[in-house]
């Protein structure tokens, strides 16, 4: 079981093989629980103790599993509520517009991030009366109840050249607390590469294509981080689908020095894209220091293949 959450948690994006564990479904390193068994017989209490450890690192290490003691800590006096979603294609071929928009009122946040966002979507949300609204070319789109004083949106055409994703976009909102920077991505994927893993007699030729794969991953959230932040020092939250677990050490690399708010303030999984058999944590809200979660949670499932990630902020005004 160590030996299952080592080669996610500091070999994940480090080495080429490690991938299909670091995306996959880990609920299955559960069946080692089953090596227990004839133990149990023979010395009970070491059984029991070895089981209790086990259990430890398979929901705390493997499965990340949060009890949200971050909304416990002081913050200020400025609220702002963030709803981020890919409303992406789910099995259904995609959610409809009119079902995103019942959940942004039934949360009732102060700003949306979409990302895979149509124009059908933006005008759904304008529709309800005030937001303001943006949407970049990459499908990134914004909604803000308070005024944004800038919008701009990075050319993805240098990734788009390398088949990568290379959405990326920022907001400069003017709220009660002062102006804060919203950044807004979704990242390059892993699926071309995990894509061939399951022929297992093709894995030992997969080194070069897994490589070049997290090469442009890691170069989307390197430009990325510095983009987002350049231009003025302000208090910045960056929302959206960086396809990247917290284990991952581009995430680690270029966004674990913020605060992660599910990580802080959640409780549970916190899985945001769902599978037919597993789900992974790989949207995230993130913050600097000027902020602290009062609490974040999934929302309810809208048709997409992601589920809402939703996260009350706390600031104080400057």
């Amino acid at each position: 079981m160590i030996a299952a959450w080592a080669t996610v948690s500091l070999l994940g994006d480090r080495v080429w093989w490690s991938l299909p564990f670091l995306f996959g479904p880990r609920w299955v390193a559960g069946v080692l629980f089953i090596g227990l068994l004839p133990a149990l017989r023979l010395a009970r209490p070491t059984a029991l103790r070895n089981g209790a450890l086990m259990m430890c690192v398979f929901l705390i290490g493997l499965l990340d599993v949060r009890v949200g003691l971050g909304r416990f800590e002081p913050g200020g006096t400025a609220v702002l509520r963030i709803m981020e979603l890919n409303a992406g294609a789910g099995s259904s071929g995609g959610p409809k517009a009119e079902t995103i928009v019942a959940a942004i009122e039934q949360a009732r946040p102060d700003v949306v991030v979409v990302a895979e966002c149509s124009g059908r979507l933006l005008e759904a949300i304008e529709a309800m009366g005030g937001w303001h609204a943006h949407r970049s070319s990459s499908s990134l789109c914004l909604a803000s109840r308070h005024a944004v004083l800038r919008w701009e949106e990075r050319d993805p055409m240098d990734f788009w050249k390398e088949n990568g994703s290379g959405a990326i976009a920022r907001a400069t909102l003017n709220t009660p607390a002062g102006a804060v920077r919203v950044g807004l991505v979704h990242l390059e994927t892993p699926r071309d590469a995990l894509d061939h893993f399951p022929d297992l007699s093709s894995i030992p030729t997969l080194g070069n294509i897994t490589r070049q794969n997290t090469a442009q991953r890691e170069r989307e959230s390197r430009v990325a981080r510095e983009w987002i932040f350049s231009g003025g020092d302000f208090p910045t939250i960056v929302a959206g689908d960086f396809i990247l677990p917290i284990e991952s050490a581009i995430y680690r690399r270029h966004w674990s020095d913020l605060r992660n708010s599910f990580s802080r303030s959640g409780v549970g999984f916190g899985n945001t894209k769902q599978t037919r058999r597993w789900g992974i944590r790989i949207d995230h809200i993130l913050t600097t220091d000027d902020f602290a979660t009062r609490w974040a949670r999934i929302g309810q499932d809208v048709g997409s293949d992601h589920l809402p990630l939703l996260a009350e902020l706390t600031l104080s005004p400057r």
